[in-house]
């Protein structure tokens, strides 16, 4: 039955109030955000003032963030940190992304104590990060390990014949911008990303080997993919002991102890970036109003993506 003027002038009503209402909840929203994240900035700017222990998270895929850097160079400047304690909870990410944390964090250890933390998963780029730490801990069922590199790219060639699309590529050198999924994978490519591959690979079990103290042979032959648990971890001295975060912290009191330092019951402050400037927030808060207004306002696949055009260090299930 067709709608007479009276009701469709009411349903217009109703629907600009329930538009009025969704952006007010999502005005409340990005207010409320912003508000816990400025107390939390004032709170960590008062207390970093004071003699401490930082803490910083890394989490997720790792890829170089420049704040996290920062963070992390700060807290290596800062003579208010007594020591520090790396929280871990990735599956990896690009080589260079790992390899810019581990070198942050080896530079803080050269001047003040260390500890990682690993939580649900350490692996790959996130086990890189672990052994930067002069001592890591872990729970039992913490996946960690997966030392190794991979490289992957789709090959579409097939599907591009199928549909009559033809790629022309004039180019100086016949590995230039290879591997690429337009063409097929010939021997002298998948040659030149094996080298590139390997050359990686050795540089992470020559990490492994240096800082846990093994033989080339057993870091060898820990690094062939596999993950382990916590408790496997430990048994094969690729973590130090199973604890928690209390457990952290006491390791840090005995190091600063037997270094002469003073430690008076000292605050954990948490240096990792704010939550607000985090990309993640950012991609919440866009489904967020999405989802309240009723309207695709963004685009929730346009933030920073990783690029697969670098070496991956991503641990697979």
């Amino acid at each position: 039955m067709p709608l007479n003027s009276h009701e469709i002038a009411q349903q217009r009503h109703l629907k600009r109030h329930l538009t009025f209402w969704r952006f007010m909840a999502v005005a409340v929203l990005i207010v409320g955000l912003i508000a816990v994240s400025a107390v939390s900035i004032n709170n960590n700017s008062f207390s970093i003032r004071q003699q401490h222990i930082a803490s910083i998270e890394i989490s997720g895929i790792i890829y170089r963030d420049d704040r996290l850097l920062a963070q992390l160079k700060e807290i290596e400047k800062s003579d208010k940190v007594s020591g520090l304690i790396v929280i871990i909870d990735s599956p990896g990410g690009t080589v260079t992304g790992s390899e810019d944390i581990y070198l942050a964090i080896r530079k803080i250890a050269a001047k003040k104590p260390v500890t990682a933390l690993m939580r649900g998963v350490a692996a790959s780029g996130g086990y890189i990060s672990a052994i930067a730490a002069d001592h890591i801990l872990a729970s039992g069922n913490t996946i960690t390990g997966s030392i190794g590199v991979i490289y992957q790219w789709p090959e579409y060639v097939e599907l591009l014949n199928k549909v009559g699309v033809k790629m022309q590529t004039v180019k100086s050198a016949p590995l230039k911008a290879e591997p690429s999924g337009m063409v097929p994978l010939t021997d002298e490519v998948r040659q030149q990303v094996e080298i590139s591959v390997k050359d990686s690979y050795d540089w992470f079990v020559g990490l492994v080997s240096e800082r846990r103290e093994l033989d080339m042979a057993d870091a060898l032959r820990l690094a062939d993919g596999r993950v382990y648990s916590g408790r496997q971890a430990l048994a094969e001295n690729l973590i130090d002991a199973i604890g928690d975060i209390n457990d952290a912290e006491d390791w840090l009191k005995n190091q600063l102890q037997q270094d002469d330092k003073t430690y008076q019951d000292l605050e954990i402050i948490d240096w990792t970036p704010p939550l607000f400037e985090q990309g993640s927030l950012n991609q919440f808060l866009k489904m967020e109003i999405n989802a309240l207004a009723g309207i695709k306002f963004f685009d929730i696949n346009s933030g920073k993506n990783i690029s697969s055009t670098g070496l991956m260090a991503l641990m697979l299930n």
